[in-house]
Formats: structure tokens, sequence, C-alpha cells
């Protein structure tokens, strides 16, 4: 294969710093997700950032990440995947079990998302119906903590 989907033949969940850098099995690092957990204005509310593509390479990353905090000590967690330039089906039905699984343990969840693309993508399959959402990070965090 050529181009930004080569086999790199490894599976890597690379923790740097604050955040996680994601590398989906195989797929180049072209190919990644970082997801970073942000301090909050409120206390009991975590932020965690989103970047990249969320598809069949990067999702399995980013659920291992999103389990860590759920269910967690937050009374509350905002999605920020203003940087999500790609959300594919199964990045869909991460989000969606997340929202259920936080509503299951009590947590308030909100999903910030501007991407036209990511919005639609909401949409169609009617998970916006499903995950609450949010314009801004600083609204997500209110309503969380709310």
């Amino acid at each position: 294969m050529t181009g930004k989907y080569q086999h790199a033949g490894v599976r890597r969940c690379d923790r740097t710093g604050d955040g996680v850098t994601l590398i989906g099995p195989g797929w180049i690092s072209e190919q990644s997700l970082t997801v970073t957990a942000l301090p909050s204005s409120v206390e009991g509310v975590l932020v965690l950032r989103v970047v990249g593509e969320v598809d069949l390479a990067t999702v399995g990353c980013l659920r291992e990440q999103l389990h860590h905090y759920i269910p967690g000590e937050h009374r509350g967690m905002v999605l920020d995947c203003t940087g999500v330039s790609f959300l594919a089906a199964c990045g869909i039905g991460l989000l969606v079990e997340t929202a259920e699984q936080a509503r299951a343990d009590g947590m308030t969840l909100r999903l910030v998302a501007q991407s036209r693309l990511v919005q639609r993508a909401l949409e169609v399959t009617l998970a916006d119906l499903v995950i609450p959402r949010a314009s801004t990070v600083a609204e997500a965090v209110a309503q969380c903590a709310g």
C-alpha cells in the first residue's frame, strides 16, 4: 500500500506527557489520535481533548482511554472533539457506548464537536439523539457542573 494508509507492522498506544498518542493496529503515525486530559475550571469535571481521526485504526486505543475514566471519580466529563477531523461508524458506536456507560454510572457527559463532518455523521446515524452535546467546552463544563 502507498500513501496515508501504509502498513507499519506495529500496534502502539504511546503515553507522552499529559496525553496519549494513539496509533492503531499496524498503521503509520499519519493516522494518529491524541487524547489529552485537561484541567477544568470546575472541580469534579474532566475535559478530554481528542484530536485526529477516529476510525478502525484508532478506536481501540481510544476506547481504552475513555474506559479508564468511566466509571471514575468525576461527576462530569467533557469530550472536546473539536480537533476530530474524521469520525467513522466505529467511533460513533464508541461515543454512544461511552454516553450510555456514563449515564449508567451517574456521570454527566457532554460532547463538543464543531466540525460539520463530525456533526453530520452524528446526525445521520441519529447518535446525536443519544449523545448530549454542547457548543463550546465552557458551556459543556457548566452543564456538567449544574
